[in-house]
């Protein structure tokens, strides 16, 4: 997009009405059943001008779940444990307030049955995990966590619970309780 195009303010606005519409959207209906039209409709806007920004709703899904991810602030300065604590926090909150705790199990469901929307969500779920891991070998090399454990295995181990209660409770993972589940989990010898 140009310069041009990305500060007039009407382009703005119906980019903010469609990633809304989206958000609602799949929340309510899935993404199996989340269409163009439903989305343009929602928005308020024309198809045209959806198809204008967007190839198609995988295109559309992705761009909400770039702006919940940009919103999941991670602290890059201090110490590698602060660090660590700071992007579970944030994905904490992230999955007990935002639209993406809303649209994670129609995303999660869609990703079984569509090879673009797996390969989308893996790509997806491994950037956050290289981020994880990154913060975790820093804490490593800084002596506040083994070097003989495995960084992807304990990135999984520190957002799993996080995630598994978004997905099999009814009560998303408190964020007052990510200090608790880091100190458990690097209290194993």
């Amino acid at each position: 997009m140009s310069e041009a195009v990305a500060l007039d303010p009407r382009v703005a606005r119906s980019r903010r009405a469609v990633i809304d519409a989206v958000a609602e959207e799949m929340s309510e209906v899935g993404y199996g059943a989340l269409t163009i039209e439903s989305v343009a409709r929602r928005a308020g806007v024309g198809k045209a001008t959806i198809y204008r920004h967007w190839d198609g709703k995988l295109a559309l899904v992705e761009s909400l779940l770039d702006e919940i991810r940009e919103g999941i602030v991670d602290d890059e300065e201090g110490p590698p444990l602060e660090k660590i604590r700071s992007m579970l926090h944030a994905l904490a909150t992230s999955l007990a307030t935002s639209r993406l705790s809303q649209c994670l199990p129609a995303l999660v469901s869609a990703a079984q049955h569509d090879d673009a929307v797996r390969a989308f969500h893996q790509r997806f779920s491994t950037n956050r995990r290289l981020v994880m891991m990154g913060y975790i070998e820093e804490a490593q090399l800084a002596g506040d966590i083994r070097r003989d454990t495995d960084p992807r295995l304990l990135a999984e181990i520190l957002v799993g619970p996080i995630f598994y209660r978004r997905l099999m409770t009814p009560d998303p993972f408190p964020p007052e309780l990510v200090d608790q589940l880091v100190d458990t989990a690097l209290s194993f010898p």
